[in-house]
């Protein structure tokens, strides 16, 4: 993976989908330094997480940043109610966009994004990943123990489980007034 101040290092692109209060839906590690390719294996292994849960009915709202934003991807997930920002993930939070224009295949997705409920549920996102990512490292540090695909993977899953039973015992339910 190519390094943060240039260079490589030996790594993984750590992929996470969150649900409501942090909790983790999927946890993989994703060999490209780019997003781009990860949202449509993220989906599937979101979803057999969901069967295999035997969690009830389907998941409302897909939400992803700018990175993962490809027509492949959007041709592949139509059928979801997905949104990704195709301009910048800035333009969805008010500021200046980096690139004005949807480009070639994302023109639906840009549509989607630019309606009032679309700004409004993509507001979502940071709120419910960021933190999910911020606990992790904090909790476990950026470095893991094991080298090797199995290895990794074993090792990103059983981090993913410790934070999903510290987020179940530490969750406060919500008081009725």
């Amino acid at each position: 993976m190519p390094g943060k101040r240039g260079g490589y290092l030996q790594g993984y692109n750590i992929q996470i989908v969150c649900a409501r209060r942090q909790f983790l839906l999927a946890i993989e590690a994703h060999d490209n330094p780019s997003d781009r390719t990860a949202l449509v294996p993220m989906v599937k292994k979101t979803q057999h997480n969901h069967q295999a849960a035997r969690l009830p009915g389907d998941i409302q709202l897909w939400l992803a940043d700018s990175g993962y934003a490809s027509a492949a991807s959007f041709e592949d997930l139509a059928d979801l109610p997905l949104l990704v920002p195709v301009t910048s993930d800035a333009d969805q939070a008010g500021f200046p966009a980096k690139r004005q224009q949807a480009p070639a295949g994302q023109q639906d997705m840009a549509a989607r994004l630019a309606t009032p409920t679309g700004r409004a549920q993509y507001r979502q996102r940071s709120a419910l990943v960021e933190p999910g990512f911020a606990q992790i490292f904090q909790r476990f540090g950026r470095h893991l123990n094991y080298r090797g695909r199995q290895a990794v993977d074993a090792e990103i899953k059983l981090l993913g489980t410790v934070h999903n039973i510290n987020q179940l015992i530490n969750h406060t339910p919500k008081k009725n007034p």
